[in-house]
């Protein structure tokens, strides 16, 4: 995966690409949400409408909206950073 980053031009290295540990509980969370609703909305539109296709169009379309909320690296996801502790050498093995 890093040859294929650093085939990149240079602006395009410069974005993050990453969520931090709470925001990925975060975004799945978001996404369990979409999900749920968008299957309550789309078994109540299709038995209103007598259409099975009405409910798959529905959850389909829920779930190209969760992708679309979750998988981009949002400032929102990226809150909390992790602090890595230094390399420490010691010579006990």
């Amino acid at each position: 995966m890093d040859q294929v980053i650093q085939m990149l031009p240079e602006p395009l290295k410069q974005i993050s690409t990453h969520h931090d540990f709470a925001g990925q509980k975060r975004a799945e969370r978001i996404y369990q949400v979409i999900l749920v609703v968008a299957g309550v909305l789309g078994f109540m539109i299709g038995f209103a409408g007598q259409q099975l296709s009405y409910t798959v169009y529905t959850i389909v379309s829920g779930s190209l909206i969760a992708c679309a909320v979750v998988l981009p690296p949002w400032s929102f996801f990226r809150q909390n950073p992790v602090i890595w502790r230094p390399v420490s050498h010691n010579d006990e093995n």
